[in-house]
């Protein structure tokens, strides 16, 4: 009963839009008495094509029929002209509006319950207008015992109806391409949103990964622990923690594993690694960073200087490298402007011979040379807080450096630049890096 109240509103307020419409309009007394030319007829068009799919045409014309003219007839009243003088000048409306709908409800039928194309419809409109013109011409000459129906109004209403077609035409296209701009977007949003989910997971995984050897082994050694303090005659009491320490190990092992299995199960069967190309990645990159600078209230320029373009053997790692490496140059600029630019080229010579080569620099403060042997090490962080002592994990620039070495069979370096800032470079073979190379030619 709602969905039909629901309906039935909805037509009403179609109807009195058409209606308030049909109050924008231009005398045309050359084509017959009382004749005017307006804009309601276009914002028919508008409607029945945006809800062609909830309406059928007719209902839209039918209701326009009793309320666009009654609304006229109420709104011309002036002093000096009858009531009967009136309705002859406005009720004709009436079946314009009718045979525009039967048109319409008549070229559409092929089309029930697909969407008509645009063109078509559009031929449609056309042609319902300038019959529904005629007619109402027509109609109004009975009415009025004389002859309106001549080659000029012929070629006025052929003209009106292109016009009013044209102009039909380029605000639905403006509006299905707004529609298509926003929809675009939302999935973009949304394909961003679950790549950086599932690279965070990867991440995640990574770590546990590495971590579990570290387990492993530190559970051995509390095992030895025990049995050496057992076999020493220790007193009980450091050897009930040494065992204690080996069951508790023990128990994080098989928690690691479980969270292992658990999101390695997720990761695969929410969706697919994506097929991305190096330059989505790159825009991926610089959206991201733009947006958590503009979070942080940080003018940050992102420069990409791409000369190449390819897809991406394995993009969730290419996403985590590029991902560590740029939120590392915008967290060195704490909170200050920066700048960061991403350079991706084809290298002929190399270490490694021809390779990938991918440049990532800032012109942050840079790193500090005592610590450069040590910034990929597992837990390595400048990230303090001399308040709380907080340290976070630092683990990104070792994950980074486990993807390009281990996975990638490549080689990373870190120097700070000249005139202030780092940049790290990473050199990658193409065997294990791309599955496509699309060349892009720069100047």
């Amino acid at each position: 009963m709602n969905s039909y109240l629901d309906r039935i509103k909805n037509v009403l307020m179609i109807a009195l839009i058409i209606s308030v419409a049909a109050q924008i309009n231009i005398d045309a007394p050359h084509v017959a008495p009382g004749f005017v030319f307006a804009i309601d007829v276009i914002v028919l068009d508008v409607f029945i094509f945006c809800f062609l799919d909830k309406y059928t045409a007719m209902q839209i014309a039918l209701i326009s029929a009793v309320f666009s003219p009654t609304f006229r007839f109420i709104t011309s009243m002036k002093a000096g002209v009858s009531m009967v003088e009136n309705a002859v000048n406005c009720f004709p409306d009436a079946i314009f509006f009718i045979i525009y709908g039967i048109t319409i409800s008549l070229c559409v039928k092929a089309y029930m319950g697909r969407r008509i194309p645009l063109l078509n419809f559009c031929i449609s409109v056309f042609l319902a207008d300038f019959l529904g013109n005629i007619i109402e011409v027509y109609f109004m000459s009975i009415i009025r015992a004389d002859n309106f129906v001549t080659m000029y109004m012929f070629n006025t209403l052929l003209v009106i109806a292109l016009a009013r077609t044209g102009i039909s035409l380029f605000i639905i296209v403006t509006m299905e391409y707004y529609m298509h701009v926003q929809t675009e977007r939302a999935h973009n949003r949304k394909i961003q949103f679950m790549v950086n989910q599932s690279v965070t997971i990867a991440d995640e995984m990574r770590f546990i990964l590495n971590n579990k050897e570290d387990v492993e082994r530190v559970l051995k050694e509390a095992y030895a622990l025990h049995t050496d303090m057992k076999d020493a005659d220790m007193p009980e009491e450091f050897t009930k923690r040494a065992l204690e320490i080996a069951r508790g190990t023990h128990e994080i092992k098989g928690c690691y594993q479980e969270i292992l299995d658990t999101l390695d199960n997720l990761n695969r069967n929410a969706h697919g690694e994506p097929d991305l190309l190096m330059s989505e990645i790159l825009k991926f990159m610089k959206s991201n960073i733009l947006k958590t600078a503009a979070a942080k209230h940080m003018d940050v320029e992102f420069e990409i200087d791409q000369r190449m373009d390819y897809k991406v053997s394995e993009s969730y790692k290419t996403i985590s490298i590029l991902r560590n490496l740029t939120v590392n140059a915008l967290e060195a600029f704490e909170g200050s402007d920066g700048k960061i630019r991403v350079m991706v080229a084809w290298c002929r010579y190399s270490s490694i011979g021809p390779c990938h080569r991918i440049e990532v620099e800032d012109n942050g403060p840079g790193i500090d040379e005592a610590d450069m042997e040590t910034i990929f090490l597992p837990g390595y962080s400048t990230k303090m807080n001399m308040d709380t002592g907080f340290v976070q994990r630092g683990l990104g620039l070792s994950l980074v450096r486990d993807y390009v070495e281990n996975d990638f069979g490549g080689r990373i370096r870190v120097k700070n630049r000249k005139d202030g800032g780092t940049r790290f470079v990473i050199e990658i073979p193409p065997s294990k890096f791309e599955e496509e190379t699309r060349w892009i030619f720069t100047s």
